[in-house]
């Protein structure tokens, strides 16, 4: 696992991941700052909006990144010298990626609560603090699941662009397409994530109870995750 950390620390691509993360957070506080406008609802929910685009976006990117990164470098034989149990390869990568991107996730959190709650009081403009966490943090989880899809889709496909493609396409293709079916729409991944975030904030109607949503986004995550790892824990990877 040591290893695995050493390449989040050293590498370029997580750095710029966590960068553009933050970035965003700190553009919408800025911009919230600059324009100060009067009703409580922009700064409550706003940021956490953002973080509702960004967050995914680049938990599938990063974790794609990380299950096809000695792919891409041609070191898996390496790897698997080193560590030749496939299966504590896998969990130390997938551990380590959740693990990042939840400080990544919480980093941006506290960004976006700090400076919507300054800009808020700059503006003389009352807000509900308890409100703006909930909403923010409730992106979390989602970002954690995202991640999870984008290692899954990546360890399939053995490419960090097929990885990153694959993971936008069920995300949003698929998911959108599952909807439209009555008898599936309500249980796809993104309505279960989603209502997830809404029982987190409690500010968003939901389908399923928070219960059903961790399970359910569990449940797409492991079954997406499968084919991937078996593949990989059986397969020949000269």
């Amino acid at each position: 696992m040591s290893a695995e950390f050493a390449k989040l620390r050293y590498l370029a691509f997580p750095k710029w991941t966590a960068v553009a993360v933050l970035a965003a957070a700190v553009v919408v506080g800025v911009a919230l700052l600059v324009f100060s406008p009067s009703d409580p609802k922009w700064y409550e929910t706003t940021p956490a909006i953002v973080l509702t685009l960004v967050l995914p976006l680049a938990g599938i990117t990063l974790g794609a990144w990380i299950a096809t990164l000695e792919f891409a470098s041609g070191t898996m034989q390496r790897t698997l010298t080193a560590e030749p149990d496939r299966h504590r390869v896998l969990w130390s990568k997938l551990l380590v990626v959740l693990i990042a991107m939840a400080l990544i996730a919480l980093a941006a959190v506290a960004a976006g609560f700090g400076l919507a709650d300054f800009a808020a009081h700059r503006a003389s403009v009352a807000i509900d603090d308890a409100d703006l966490g909930r909403h923010l943090f409730s992106e979390v989880p989602q970002a954690l699941s995202a991640t999870a899809l984008g290692f899954a889709v990546g360890l399939l496909t053995r490419s960090i662009g097929g990885g990153i493609a694959g993971g936008f396409a069920l995300s949003f293709v698929l998911d959108g397409a599952l909807r439209a079916i009555p008898a599936v729409g309500d249980y796809t991944y993104g309505q279960l994530s989603g209502d997830l975030a809404g029982a987190i904030s409690g500010g968003t109607e939901t389908i399923n109870g928070p219960a059903i949503a961790l399970v359910g986004t569990i449940a797409w995550v492991v079954v997406l995750l499968l084919p991937g790892w078996i593949r990989f824990a059986r397969g020949d990877l000269r």
